[in-house]
């Protein structure tokens, strides 16, 4: 069996995970990992130990005549653009954690590296490779549910001061270098899940449903730059509502939880449950759990890189920009903060780790999500009104499929922040 080399660019946080996942994968062999506080990462005495060499950059690997047939990049999303295309050049393919990049102008870059090398390039969005959302897709491409109505998501997740505190660019719009990382829940943490109803949305397997209007409310309870709490409605080309709450200023884990609703039939994932959709027919099938395969992407990136025939992407840069283009819409709106006086306080994961909430916030979105409204439009105190933002002037409607964002390499409308990986 031929063996898929791979350098692995990021071995803190995240990728972690994909340090233990090669070792459980015959088919791969780890050349090299690339990272500047390598040292201070919990594999480095294994990685040590085992031979694998390591540098502080990406271009530091290749000056040194390293090669690869993968490169694996899971470094902080201000650091995509750069490694991902710098990889492809050098003539690797590519998994790129999610999200793609920090912004449009950046995934566009992108992608036209990945057209030039002639190299495949995968998001790191591992629902979308799963058995359990591609066999979904495939159904909805088929017509079994008919045309889309609706589609909602809510996911709430508590985050602490450990968690703001662990690097330069959480809770940030740019990090110390002034790299944009638009550091929220939308494009972190949870950015599963809303570009999960996107790749959903797609009109093939291989696209993403095309955002052209977001009404949003963004929030914060956290002493940080950016929110810690999302409420967005979104109007694509293809899904005539999507519906996603998010929030890390909550007390209690709940989600994600979501409801697909078409005109024949509802698709809904429950806490910890497995995809169940039911037809106008009575019919239910039962498409399984999306989480069941988290490193998925990976083995199926391995399987690519030793096929001789050109394959579809799994989740290309052009399902992946959907969601880009949604938080570049987002950071437009005004963040507003949570009434100081009905916040809480409490020890998370250690009496250092402190958790700022607000109390009912999980219920609100609760109510939120069965009434399909926004929390300012059913009377909720706290809330401010939705800001909106058209994002047809500007960045330009996609509406050709995986291929229209080949077609705008400039932008009428260009915006100065960001993103990064939960690491």
């Amino acid at each position: 069996m031929k063996l898929v080399d791979v350098v692995l660019v990021g071995i803190g946080g995240y990728g972690a995970r994909y340090v233990r996942a090669l070792d459980d994968l015959p088919e791969a062999r780890l050349v090299a990992v690339v990272d500047p506080m390598a040292e201070s990462t919990e594999h480095w005495n294994t990685i040590q130990e085992r031979g694998v060499r390591q540098y502080r950059s990406l271009g530091d690997f290749l000056a040194a005549g390293g090669r690869a047939d993968l490169a694996v990049i899971s470094s902080p999303i201000g650091f995509h653009q750069e490694q991902s295309c710098l990889a492809l050049r050098a003539g690797m393919n590519v998994l790129c954690e999610k999200p793609i990049s920090a912004t449009m102008e950046e995934a566009l870059r992108m992608i036209e590296a990945r057209d030039a090398a002639g190299r495949f390039l995968e998001i790191g969005y591992q629902w979308s490779f799963s058995r359990a959302i591609r066999q979904l897709k495939e159904d909805i491409l088929a017509g079994i549910f008919g045309d889309s109505l609706l589609f909602k998501t809510l996911v709430a997740w508590p985050r602490g001061s450990a968690y703001y505190g662990r690097n330069d660019w959480s809770g940030r719009i740019t990090n110390d270098e002034g790299r944009p990382v638009y550091d929220s829940p939308v494009n972190n943490a949870t950015a599963h899940y809303l570009h999960n109803m996107l790749f959903l949305g797609g009109r093939s397997m291989e696209s993403a449903a095309h955002p052209i209007f977001i009404e949003a409310e963004c929030y914060r309870g956290n002493e940080i730059e950016n929110f810690d709490t999302a409420c967005c409605r979104i109007t694509t080309d293809e899904v005539p509502e999507i519906l996603f709450l998010t929030s890390h200023c909550v007390e209690r884990n709940f989600g994600p939880i979501f409801e697909l609703r078409f005109e024949r039939g509802t698709i809904r994932y429950p806490v910890g449950g497995s995809i169940e959709a039911i037809l106008e027919t009575g019919r239910h099938v039962n498409y399984g759990d999306p989480e069941a395969d988290p490193m998925g992407k990976l083995r199926l990136c391995l399987e690519r890189c030793r096929c001789s025939q050109q394959q579809p992407a799994f989740c290309g840069p052009e399902a992946a920009a959907s969601l880009t283009a949604c938080v570049e819409g987002i950071q437009r709106m005004p963040v507003h903060r949570f009434p100081a006086n009905d916040l809480a306080r409490r020890p998370l994961h250690s009496d250092d780790d402190v958790l700022v909430y607000l109390p009912g916030l999980v219920e609100t979105f609760q109510d939120a999500f069965e009434v399909e409204r926004l929390p300012s439009e059913f009377g909720v105190p706290w809330t401010s009104p939705a800001g909106s933002v058209d994002l047809t002037s500007g960045f330009g409607r996609q509406r050709r499929g995986e291929t229209a964002l080949k077609s705008h390499t400039k932008r009428d409308v260009m915006l100065s922040t960001s993103i990064g990986e939960d690491r």
